[in-house]
């Protein structure tokens, strides 16, 4: 790793869950990087202080919304189940976006749960509404209960983390 001026460093907090599934998928990072979370990871471990579970302003907070999810560690509200899955598949772009690549090889009976392309999402009904997420991903704005549990299913097993854990839906 090269040297790098701390005049231009950000020191950041992250949930412990959050930097524990960024070395998960460490085979990914080059072994600098994947180095510096360890170390960073060994040392937040040895702190035996009080951290303040008080969120920044970005951090986003279950304040309001029908539906409270976990990801990671990071709790968040939204109003409908499409905007919940929205959520999640942006904060798996900033995670492991090749998740997302691999989410949208998957096809369920009449759709695919993720896609770049709006078509793919409902190739057999093309009347059917979809949403596209900040990261650019188009998902399925019609989606029930038991489809979000079965996409969030299926983001964990391509992304080798653990529902009911990693991701926690619903949450009560």
């Amino acid at each position: 790793m090269n040297h790098v001026s701390m005049t231009n460093a950000v020191l950041v907090s992250l949930p412990m869950p959050f930097v524990e599934a960024i070395l998960a998928a460490r085979s990914a990072l080059d072994n600098d990087a994947a180095a510096a979370l360890q170390k960073s990871l060994e040392t937040a471990r040895k702190l035996d202080r009080y951290v303040s579970d008080q969120p920044s302003h970005l951090t986003p907070v279950p304040a309001r919304g029908k539906y409270a999810v976990e990801f990671l560690g990071v709790r968040f509200a939204a109003d409908t189940l499409a905007g919940v899955f929205c959520r999640i598949v942006d904060m798996m772009a900033e995670v492991a976006p090749e998740a997302l690549v691999s989410l949208s090889e998957i096809r369920t009976r009449g759709r695919r749960l993720v896609a770049m392309n709006p078509c793919h999402i409902h190739p057999y009904s093309p009347h059917l509404p979809v949403l596209q997420t900040d990261a650019g991903w188009w998902i399925s704005k019609n989606i029930s209960q038991d489809q979000l549990v079965l996409a969030l299913r299926k983001t964990c097993e391509v992304s080798r983390l653990t529902f009911g854990n990693d991701i926690k839906f619903p949450l009560r």
